[in-house]
């Protein structure tokens, strides 16, 4: 039994130092032209793909405003993900010249313009 296993561990370790060739481009994942056409296709498994999408790009977030890798924002702590959805597809509607950016980029650039910090001296 040990002589498979040392077996498999040699292999696996001769088969890591095979060269690996790098990707031929990189590329984006979603878009807002991407995201919006998910979110305005009426079948539902693209509704709820839009959905998951934008409360997932939500919670990387506030994650990241969390750990302190992003600059804190004055969203609510807690936001209905309907709401959020809406708050998006209006911003995208409204930008369409924007839209070639990364989703995550606008979800987040939407929300802070919907809720917005409170620069007035109180």
């Amino acid at each position: 039994m040990l002589k498979y296993a040392a077996a498999a561990i040699i292999a696996l370790g001769s088969a890591s130092a095979l060269p690996v060739a790098a990707p031929a481009q990189s590329y984006m994942f979603e878009t807002g032209n991407t995201l919006l056409a998910k979110c305005r296709n009426k079948a539902p498994e693209y509704a709820l793909a839009c959905t998951a999408y934008i409360v997932g790009a939500v919670d990387g977030i506030k994650k990241d405003v969390f750990i302190g890798r992003a600059r804190p924002n004055c969203w609510p702590a807690q936001m209905d993900a309907e709401e959020v959805k809406r708050v998006v597809i209006a911003y995208l509607n409204r930008y369409p010249d924007q839209r070639n950016a990364p989703a995550s980029v606008l979800v987040s650039v939407a929300l802070n313009e919907h809720y917005p910090c409170d620069k007035s001296p109180g």
